[in-house]
């Protein structure tokens, strides 16, 4: 039995589309892992990245949590981390006044 090339193409591309997917949700994982690394804060939870073009290969992530210093006094904290996809380095601000919502 032979199939029409369309059918052949769209299991090709059902394929990939899933490897894509699939690579784009262990990107997110891993930048938002660095990123709450990077923040230091406890209880730190990360947002969905913002993800920025392949030519500046960066993605935005807002960390909340607590911080850790004993003069803070358990004060919540907010910072903004960049990502970069290719290194997987992560730096960190503050974000005071900043929300995911």
């Amino acid at each position: 039995m032979r199939f029409p090339a369309f059918a052949c193409l769209a299991l090709l591309a059902t394929a990939a589309s899933a490897s894509t997917e699939a690579s784009w949700r262990a990107s997110n994982a891993a930048g938002r892992a660095a990123c709450i690394r990077a923040a230091g804060l406890r209880a730190a939870t990360a947002s969905a990245p913002v993800g920025f073009s392949d030519a500046i290969g960066r993605d935005a992530i807002l960390v909340t949590g607590v911080y850790r210093q004993a003069f803070m006094k358990g004060a919540r904290g907010t910072m903004l981390c960049l990502y970069d996809r290719r290194t997987h380095n992560a730096e960190v601000a503050e974000a005071k006044g900043w929300s995911a919502r």
